[in-house]
């Protein structure tokens, strides 16, 4: 899901309680949450880490633009790679198809040990395939 600029806009304003021109990650979660309570705190950790790109701790309103700007670029990379291990067109990775995917990344050596960290990690459903959202969501 990508964000217009306006959508941005608003956000940054909701999520800037403070005014001060940055996002500490505390305003971060409390803004995320609004759109989307199921969200973990691992999770928006993880957002807020990518977002920050200097690693001061503090996201500033030119890097929270920046990675608006870059999210669609990435997510099209990831639709792409998905949909060529996906032979059979079930929008899931089996788990032959994601050993394909592993070892083609990771080299011949990477067994199944590999495949089930990955699988512990990105079927957050546990239903021993990953979707597309689970996909983009480890790698996002």
């Amino acid at each position: 899901m990508s964000l217009t600029q306006k959508q941005c806009e608003e956000f940054w304003a909701l999520a800037d309680r403070d005014g001060d021109g940055e996002l500490s990650i505390q305003e971060l979660k409390e803004a995320v949450k609004r759109y989307n309570p199921r969200i973990t705190d691992k999770q928006c950790c993880t957002m807020f880490l990518g977002i920050d790109k200097d690693g001061d701790n503090r996201i500033t309103r030119k890097e929270f633009m920046a990675e608006m700007a870059e999210k669609p670029k990435r997510c099209q990379s990831l639709m792409e790679l998905f949909r060529k291990y996906d032979k059979d067109g079930s929008n899931t990775l089996s788990q032959d198809e994601l050993r394909k995917l592993i070892k083609d990344i990771f080299g011949a050596n990477a067994g199944d040990d590999v495949l089930a960290k990955f699988l512990k990690y990105s079927d957050t459903s546990g239903d021993g395939v990953v979707s597309f959202d689970e996909f983009r969501d480890f790698f996002g």
